[in-house]
């Protein structure tokens, strides 16, 4: 269901009708009329947020922003800034993004969907469903630098793949291996999962299975475990599963040729400080990439990070049970360190999603226990259960977060609360 448009969302907000359990607007509004304070949060206080996002564009260090806060469902604050495109076209809260590693917490979803069902098992070995992975040796490096391959400690677990602790981190081996023991594909040679993730098994890993954080690829082997478990391709059950029951009608691995002018062009800093503004492909990968291959609009996005606030339904669709959720969003490192691209601590890590154990730590405004992810395209959603909120920024950037975004970001949103 499109989303409507109202030139001025706050002045409607008070008696506005409530659209679906949201309601988002598909264009900026203006602050100046609206009521002193908006769901908790201050009117005047918003502003300065309004003018962070302008100044970011106004400055040329984005082109184009699309901001999104809500509290129990409800919006709050809506803000585009800037073009989606060189062609001048203004940047609209339903224009299509590469959401790159936000596309990880829709596949964690889905694999919890058939632990649920009883399909699959967080503590299975994932030969179970792969068995080349039993076999996949491990790197270590010796007291004199030398590399060496290992047989794996453990068998490798659905819960190590959904904690990044499986040792897998990506198509390149690890350093300092003879060229025999070496593969030498890339991501991109592939043109299904299957094959890519068959590739995988050959890889060594960085570590034993559960002994260290590493981010990377294994969101991907998921992406294949819930073909094997469910018996359908990757995006089919995405599709029937997940983004039609969501009604989430953009979101997918390939974006159609009639809507490839709603994408919006990424911008990428050169090494003399200037952006230069690149075209968004049709597809980022050959296969789905369970890891970082999604489309997807803010107006979807915040449907899907609303029916993980609501404890795993939304509009009378449940996708997971609650406690299912609350696994989701408790810590699952047992004191591994994790080395994050948001927090400037480590944190916590939950079953695909990163957790805020520590707020004094982090050094951020904010609520213990609140989780998400972002996107190496610059695309940061975060869900604070305590405050019942969702607070999204995208940008189709890189590098991601560049100037400190997601900080100045995430204080802007919760300076302006006052109750």
């Amino acid at each position: 269901m499109p989303s409507p448009i109202l030139p001025n969302l706050c002045r409607t907000l008070p008696q506005g009708r409530l659209l679906s359990g949201l309601l988002l607007a598909t264009t900026a509004f203006s602050l100046a009329a609206a009521p002193t304070e908006i769901g908790g949060f201050s009117t005047e206080r918003l502003r300065r947020l309004d003018a962070y996002a302008d100044r970011l564009v106004a400055d040329h260090k984005y082109s184009g922003l699309v901001v999104v806060v809500t509290r129990d469902g409800r919006p709050v604050y809506s803000k585009t800034a800037g073009t989606s495109n060189d062609a001048g076209r203004p940047i609209r809260t339903d224009d299509i993004f590469a959401i790159a590693s936000l596309s990880k917490i829709v596949t964690s979803v889905a694999v919890l969907m058939l632990v649920e069902e009883g399909r699959v098992g967080l503590n299975n070995p994932v030969s179970d469903y792969l068995p080349g992975f039993a076999s996949t040796p491990v790197a270590v490096t010796g007291p004199d630098g030398t590399v060496r391959l290992m047989p794996q400690a453990r068998p490798i677990t659905v819960r190590h793949l959904l904690t990044h602790t499986s040792g897998l981190v990506s198509f390149d081996p690890p350093a300092g291996l003879p060229k025999s023991e070496t593969p030498t594909r890339t991501a991109r040679s592939f043109t299904t999962l299957a094959d890519a993730v068959e590739y995988l098994t050959h890889v060594p890993l960085r570590h034993q299975p559960g002994e260290a954080w590493t981010y990377g690829v294994s969101t991907d082997v998921l992406g294949r475990v819930i073909e094997v478990a469910s018996g359908q391709p990757f995006e089919t059950f995405l599709d029937q599963r997940i983004f039609r029951p969501l009604r989430m009608k953009d979101t997918a691995f390939e974006v159609p040729a009639a809507q490839h002018s709603r994408q919006v062009d990424r911008d990428e800093r050169q090494p003399d400080g200037s952006q230069r503004r690149i075209p968004s492909p049709a597809r980022m990968q050959p296969w789905p990439s369970g890891a970082g291959g999604l489309f997807s609009t803010p107006t979807d996005y915040i449907r899907f990070a609303h029916l993980l606030l609501n404890g795993g339904a939304i509009d009378g669709v449940r996708l997971l049970s609650p406690k299912t959720v609350e696994l989701m969003r408790m810590d699952q490192l047992n004191g591994l360190a994790k080395p994050t691209k948001i927090y400037p601590v480590s944190d916590g890590f939950g079953l695909g999603v990163e957790i805020r154990t520590d707020v004094a730590r982090s050094g951020w405004l904010g609520s213990q226990g609140t989780f998400g992810w972002n996107g190496a395209t610059t695309a940061y959603c975060a869900i604070d259960p305590r405050e019942r909120l969702v607070m999204m920024i995208w940008a189709q950037h890189t590098p991601n977060a560049e100037f400190g975004l997601y900080e100045q970001f995430n204080t802007l949103v919760y300076q302006a609360q006052v109750r």
